[in-house]
């Protein structure tokens, strides 16, 4: 008789599922730690100011996206900053806003600037900006998008101050770069100047606002009150609303009241319900006098007539 076979015995392996056998045991927790995601989506946030975390759809710049400030339906102005309260454009303010959607990031991120000419280094300074993490580009000419991409290999946000309309081919590109380099691009331009399929996840337009503390030809100008409404896609579909101090007599970004649109709007509504219940109540009341004083006439006229 030979050798007994190899293969009677040879130990039963249990089935494979892939490289781990079933019922090997429990996963380690080390390994656990190992296979978690290196950052949460809070992580891929760029603070904002506390003032304008209401805006945002998760209270800061999402990296990856882009953040279209409307400067009004007028022509281009001049890079040099907003107009007055009564400049051509809408409300004003545009600049300020994108400025200081910048302030906050600028503590611990490098931020660039594209094509805003001379923004004010000191009112910068007075929103929060820190100068010292912020590179100005101030008239890049017919080469604008090239320099932008290349601060959006660099930086982690970018203001952008479009010339005019842009090309929705050239924007895609842009918008392209900012997801690859998880990046910030904050885009000023004219209504409409960023197309629609630009990639904007959330646009912003300062729909009214005025100086104070100019009276009949004097005081100086102190702060700007404005309404500023975001719209956009995705989580930012419903408009929000917030009134700024734009900038406020300290130069920085306030609430004025800390109310969103919502509020105010019904704020407003319980304002004109009482005062229109307060208005019939007038009315019930003097026409009740009035219908007390015809009959006391009347009263007086019956009883002068039995005189008689």
């Amino acid at each position: 008789m030979g050798p007994p076979s190899s293969a009677a015995s040879a130990p039963v392996r249990p089935p494979y599922q892939g490289r781990r056998p079933i019922g090997s045991g429990h996963v380690s927790a080390t390994l656990v730690a190992r296979a978690r995601p290196t950052s949460s989506r809070r992580d891929q946030l760029l603070p904002v100011l506390p003032a304008l975390a209401p805006l945002m759809p998760d209270g800061g710049l999402q990296r990856g996206g882009v953040v279209a400030v409307d400067v009004g339906a007028g022509p281009a102005r001049d890079p040099a900053g907003d107009p007055g309260p009564s400049g051509a454009g809408g409300a004003g303010g545009g600049t300020t806003l994108a400025f200081a959607l910048l302030a906050a990031a600028s503590a611990t991120s490098w931020c660039a600037a594209v094509g805003t000419a001379d923004p004010g280094i000191v009112a910068l300074a007075e929103l929060g900006v820190d100068l010292r993490h912020l590179v100005l580009v101030p008239r890049p000419g017919a080469l604008w998008p090239q320099v932008t991409a290349t601060l959006l290999d660099g930086v982690d946000a970018v203001l952008l101050r479009l010339p005019g309309s842009v090309r929705p081919e050239a924007a895609r590109r842009l918008a392209a770069r900012v997801r690859e380099r998880r990046a910030v691009l904050v885009v000023l331009a004219p209504a409409r100047g960023w197309p629609e399929g630009g990639g904007a996840d959330v646009r912003l337009s300062v729909q009214a606002g005025g100086w104070q503390g100019v009276g009949s030809g004097h005081g100086h100008l102190q702060g700007r009150r404005a309404l500023v409404v975001a719209t956009g896609r995705r989580a930012a579909t419903r408009p929000v609303g917030v009134e700024l101090w734009l900038p406020a007599p300290s130069g920085r970004i306030e609430a004025v009241d800390g109310r969103t649109t919502e509020e105010t709007v019904a704020t407003e509504e319980t304002m004109a319900t009482e005062e229109t219940v307060g208005t019939v109540a007038t009315e019930e009341t003097v026409g009740n006098a009035q219908e007390r004083r015809a009959h006391e006439k009347s009263t007086q006229q019956n009883a002068s007539e039995k005189n008689a």
